[in-house]
């Protein structure tokens, strides 16, 4: 099966000297909005009143960040390659990249990046436990994590980093080991609103503590449950403008998660 294609373009033939670093900040650009969180609170709100474990933000932003990729397949893009041999590539797969924090050697609190495959097709309760699985697997039960927890301990550091960064060489390493163009993390969930920084993914759909703001509503400031959201994307795999339709198809999805993401009846 196909797994992507190759983008040729004029512009990036002519300017490929730029693309022999990867996501470096200089090339990262950030967009920011408040939005409304009521529909995700009334899904999880939902699932306790039926005597269930409710969906975690970040499930539903997993679920939220392959949906606005489907719909925007020109953005699931990136850019891959041996130094001065690099090309864009455009991925066929919706699989979502998501940190999850473990206890990586010499490095604690730093997150592992773990992939949910094919989130478009599953309910948030399935992305939910996956989730769960992630966060307590061991290197027993979860065959990347022995095989990422291995290259850390075991091989020295000059090659560890070559295989490591062996997933920006080959595409199809990049598809088994990071999933899309996109990937979903939130170091501001834990109580910061928001946090802006570069990361190693071409687009990151980030949230930062969902909680109750003052906000406009029909003219008149109230108080409103909401959820700051952030995308953060390489501005040599689109422009500004391509970058804000994507960004907007996000907040829509999040604010009408009823209709998207899971109805409640």
């Amino acid at each position: 099966m196909k797994e992507y294609k190759v983008i040729k373009t004029s512009i990036a033939e002519k300017t490929s000297w730029k693309m022999t670093t990867t996501m470096r900040p200089e090339n990262m650009v950030a967009m920011s909005s408040l939005a409304s969180a009521t529909q995700l609170d009334k899904i999880r709100s939902h699932y306790i009143e039926k005597g269930k474990s409710p969906p975690s933000y970040t499930s539903m932003i997993i679920k939220a960040a392959a949906l606005t990729m489907k719909k925007h397949p020109e953005a699931n893009r990136a850019i891959l390659g041996l130094p001065f041999f690099k090309k864009v590539y455009e991925f066929d797969n919706l699989d979502i990249s998501v940190a999850v924090e473990k206890s990586l050697p010499a490095l604690p609190g730093q997150p592992y990046a773990a992939t949910i495959e094919r989130p478009v097709n599953k309910n948030l309760d399935s992305i939910n436990n996956e989730l769960k699985h992630l966060v307590s697997c061991t290197e027993e039960n979860e065959p990347k994590l022995k095989q990422f927890m291995f290259i850390l301990k075991k091989i020295p550091a000059p090659f560890s980093l070559l295989l490591i960064n062996s997933v920006y060489w080959f595409p199809r390493l990049w598809i088994k080991y990071r999933g899309c163009a996109a990937w979903v993390n939130s170091p501001a969930k834990a109580g910061t609103d928001l946090v802006v920084t570069c990361w190693p993914w071409p687009i990151t759909f980030s949230f930062g503590i969902v909680k109750k703001r003052p906000i406009v509503i029909d003219d008149s400031v109230q108080v409103g449950l909401t959820i700051p959201l952030l995308l953060s994307f390489d501005r040599r795999i689109m422009g500004g403008a391509p970058a804000s339709r994507v960004f907007a198809t996000f907040v829509e999805i999040i604010e009408s998660a009823e209709i998207y993401l899971e109805r409640v009846r």
